[in-house]
């Protein structure tokens, strides 16, 4: 698949099958990442990988109940107050995969860095035939001092992006996308 197809046909994948991706295709992934731009060629990146499933939904289950507690601190989260509840709910959309991306705040670039190279893990894993999906509601609880010291992550560091991933279950069509708003031809 060429990279235009690519950028033209993906999509956010929240259905996976069961099957883990190998450590070596996840490595591969992250190293196409780090091919990403870079400013000052600083590299800020940090990542963590997870491929235990009962980690993953234990994970789930700590974000919901962190979400479901302090939801008046995140109002725009509000309209998924009742998927908090909901058991069947999974943050990372039951997958079988994550990376998280962390970025070195010692870089004044880091959050764009470490965007740019989610970027392209998404796209190679969208050409491998492998779903991603960028996680927003695990901001909070993946980047908190505790999860931080059990995953051996500095102190300096901060999440940039957490990406579940999985082989699709399902084929899903292009996106569908609004005319780009262009403030100056």
């Amino acid at each position: 698949m060429d990279v235009l197809e690519c950028i033209n046909e993906k999509r956010s994948s929240r259905a996976y099958t069961d099957e883990v991706i190998s450590k070596d295709v996840i490595k591969n992934l992250i190293e196409l990442g780090t091919k990403a731009a870079t400013g000052s060629n600083q590299q800020p990146w940090g990542f963590v990988t997870i491929d235990d499933k009962e980690e993953i939904d234990h994970l789930s289950e700590i974000t919901k109940t962190y979400l479901k507690e302090h939801l008046a601190d995140y109002p725009y989260l509000a309209q998924y107050e009742s998927w908090f509840d909901n058991p069947n709910f999974s943050v990372f959309n039951h997958a079988a995969n994550l990376i998280l991306i962390y970025g070195n705040t010692k870089s004044h670039w880091y959050v764009y860095d470490c965007s740019l190279a989610a970027g392209n893990i998404m796209l190679a894993a969208h050409s491998m035939g492998i779903g991603t999906c960028w996680i927003g509601f695990a901001e909070h609880t993946l980047n908190t001092k505790e999860f931080k010291e059990t995953y051996h992550i500095p102190e300096e560091y901060q999440l940039v992006s957490t990406l579940s991933l999985g082989y699709m279950s399902k084929h899903l069509n292009p996106p569908k996308r609004k005319e780009p708003l262009i403030f100056h031809p």
